[in-house]
């Protein structure tokens, strides 16, 4: 762990922000590639970015909050976000409603602004993990292996859950880009990643500390095999839409 990333006079600069921005900053480079090659301004998206972010932000936050109210006792504690606590799910149930808020008022296809971005989601995620490493936050369950690491929030050795899923959000990004040529169908890309991220957190959320929370699965994996199935549902529908439009 090394949550502190330096100090200068009294400003703390964390880990975890820094490799949140630094996702963030790939994501928009790769999205603004992306763009330009198939038409899009990149300069354009600028506002688009913002808002994704935004409500990215809120979205996580509000959700890891509600999941978690015993360790918020106050509004400070509650919007300090300077070490942590941002539910993946609500980050991109936020950016997505972001999204769409965004394409209506601009009056932009919406479906094909998330297969813009879908590639940049996944490397995004993959790298903010590495945040959450450095910070100590979402550790894995206990283990006797000597891949374990300590986590300033739990006793023992730990599966570095982080890291895991940072391996294979990184592969999920590589993969979309493969798909990205060969997938014609506007959204079948960013469903495509939903379904993909879904299937890793699912299998992944063995290896975390969580609460149970119906029949022995964690809140992530219902809401990860939730997602995994409108999103296989949504990728059909496209494709027969797209065939018989």
């Amino acid at each position: 762990m090394y949550p502190v990333l330096f100090r200068i006079g009294g400003l703390t600069f964390y880990t975890y922000g820094l490799m949140l921005g630094l996702g963030f900053a790939a994501g928009v480079y790769v999205a603004s590639k992306r763009a330009e090659k198939e038409g899009v301004d990149p300069d354009s998206l600028f506002w688009f970015f913002i808002a994704i972010l935004a409500g990215g932000v809120v979205g996580g936050r509000i959700t890891h909050v509600a999941l978690n109210l015993r360790y918020y006792t106050d509004f400070l504690s509650i919007i300090d976000t300077r070490e942590g606590g941002l539910a993946i799910h609500g980050v991109l149930i936020g950016g997505t409603i972001a999204a769409l808020i965004y394409s209506r008022v601009k009056r932009i296809h919406f479906l094909g602004l998330m297969d813009i971005i879908a590639p940049s989601v996944a490397l995004g995620q993959g790298i903010g993990r590495i945040g959450c490493f450095f910070s100590g936050c979402c550790y894995g369950i206990k283990t006797s292996g000597t891949w374990g690491f300590e986590t300033r929030y739990a006793p023992g050795l730990r599966h570095p859950y982080q890291l895991y899923e940072s391996v294979l959000d990184l592969a999920l990004f590589v993969a979309l880009l493969y798909l990205a040529s060969r997938i014609k169908t506007p959204g079948g890309l960013f469903t495509v990643y939903a379904g993909g991220y879904s299937a890793i957190r699912f299998f992944l959320e063995f290896f975390r500390d969580n609460d149970d929370y119906f029949l022995g699965l964690s809140f992530g994996q219902w809401f990860s095999l939730v997602t995994l199935l409108v999103a296989t549902a949504t990728f059909i529908g496209l494709r027969r839409r797209a065939r018989t439009g």
